[in-house]
């Protein structure tokens, strides 16, 4: 892909997010912390993010205070979307961590559609620090990045948190996800969720092989030529570990060489590192219907999908899905199926015709992708159980209503501060909603699962040819 249309692509994709988002709605400083005192806090497990959860407690919201110079801060609004790190100090729990990295974060659809005419349209900017950016061994209970999210398209404040918390119920490896205040300066910028980064500290906790593995974003197997964005060769797409591409080309030749759909399939899960993992991760990523991650296919003029990584393991070989930027989740009805009609990823007597989407944004049906479609048609029942699994063995409708309503009462006076939020009047609305979404969506995969078990019941059913 060339610079030009991997830019229109990136185009695409923030308008897509962007119309979203507009259809939806003078105390003495602590001391220095030196980094090998930032690094003791994370206990004898140095190469351990977290271990503890103390950072990503869900029921504490840590304030962090970025604290940075006006000339810094200058050159930070002076050029805002260049994604380039100045230098600050960052205050948390009376302590004081410096030199860091601090950034806006995001790219297209986060970060530059906040930015209309060089004018800031954004009530808040989501933020990224890097505390090893100076210093090379500067941790924050083994953290590298601290990642703030502004949640700006979710007036109920918990898609995203919600929507890992499911991922991780089903056994997926996704990050942790917990609310945070920040400041500048100390001055107050809002509520935020802190995200955990997936680096090699992630992968390390992860898996088996400490994050020995390749780590690539947004490569998918079976469209392998198709790159996004930026990325040049599929060198560019590795972001952790060795740059060794040798493995995911293997892969998506044994999924173009396959002679049969049954060949293509098991192409597929041999080539996994856990193959239950893949079903685990649809089942969760249905029940949220996270429609702009693995099922969302933009064609500007090629056709891909994003917000993903895929792991390679070190010790097996095999590939690990990964979710990323799930603020999308839990739209009842679908934004993209109901307003224009794109089938769900299971519709396969829907045509592969191009249809028009977001401001005219061309996109496919998910199933015409070769490896979407055998996870239909090879892999329905295995879809079904994890489904069965998570619903009814692992968590309930039940207990996602309490996760809401406790996450609504301890944030309850965070939304009330927050003079950048939704305001505290359309938050509880947008809190009701919520309620109102989830049990959609449990309702619509609880009804896939009983369609399931019927046909099979009729099956049972009907007398043999003995």
């Amino acid at each position: 892909m060339n610079r030009g249309t991997a830019l229109s692509l990136a185009v695409a994709v923030a308008v897509i997010v962007g119309a979203v988002m507009f259809a939806l709605i003078g105390e003495a400083q602590p001391a220095r912390v030196p980094s090998n005192a930032a690094e003791s806090t994370i206990g004898v497990d140095q190469q351990r993010s977290d271990p503890f959860d103390i950072v990503f407690d869900i029921g504490t919201v840590r304030t962090y205070n970025i604290v940075i110079s006006e000339a810094s801060l200058a050159r930070l609004k002076a050029n805002p979307t260049a994604e380039q790190y100045v230098e600050a100090a960052v205050e948390i729990d009376g302590q004081r961590y410096e030199p860091v990295g601090v950034r806006y974060k995001g790219f297209f659809g986060v970060l530059r559609f906040c930015f209309q005419n060089g004018r800031q349209v954004c009530p808040k900017l989501s933020w990224k620090l890097k505390l090893n950016h100076y210093e090379p061994s500067l941790r924050y209970h083994g953290l590298k990045r601290l990642n703030f999210h502004s949640m700006n398209s979710d007036e109920s404040q918990m898609r995203e948190i919600l929507s890992y918390q499911v991922f991780r119920d089903s056994g997926t490896a996704a990050p942790r996800s917990v609310y945070a205040e920040l400041q500048l300066n100390g001055e107050p910028l809002g509520l935020f969720t802190l995200t955990e980064d997936i680096d090699d500290r992630f992968i390390a906790n992860r898996f088996r092989d400490r994050g020995r593995g390749v780590l690539f974003k947004e490569i998918w197997p079976g469209n392998i030529d198709n790159l996004w964005v930026f990325q040049e060769t599929l060198t560019d797409a590795v972001v952790r570990g060795p740059r060794d591409t040798s493995q995911i080309e293997a892969f998506a030749e044994a999924l173009e060489t396959a002679e049969s759909e049954e060949d293509f399939y098991e192409a597929l899960l041999n080539n996994l590192h856990d193959d239950q993992d893949i079903f685990n991760y649809l089942a969760a990523d249905r029940l949220t219907d996270n429609w702009d991650g693995i099922v969302a296919w933009y064609c500007v003029p090629v056709c891909g999908n994003h917000n993903y990584f895929w792991y390679q393991d070190a010790l097996s070989g095999g590939f690990t899905l990964i979710p990323w930027d799930v603020e999308h989740t839990w739209r009842s009805p679908s934004p993209i199926r109901t307003a224009y009609q794109m089938p769900d990823w299971d519709e396969l007597d829907r045509t592969c015709r191009i249809r028009k989407v977001f401001f005219d944004i061309d996109a496919r049906a998910p199933h015409c992708d070769p490896t979407m479609y055998a996870l239909v048609t090879k892999g329905w029942e295995r879809y079904i159980e994890a489904s069965r699994e998570l619903l009814r063995e692992t968590i309930s409708l039940e207990l996602m209503h309490e996760r809401v309503d406790a996450l609504a009462d301890m944030i309850d006076e965070h939304i009330q501060a927050d003079t950048k939020g939704p305001g505290y009047a359309a938050w509880r609305q947008a809190v009701d909603r919520l309620h109102d979404e989830i049990a959609d969506r449990w309702q619509y995969i609880e009804a896939k699962i009983d369609a399931w078990d019927a046909n099979a019941e009729a099956s049972r059913r009907e007398p043999s040819d003995g």
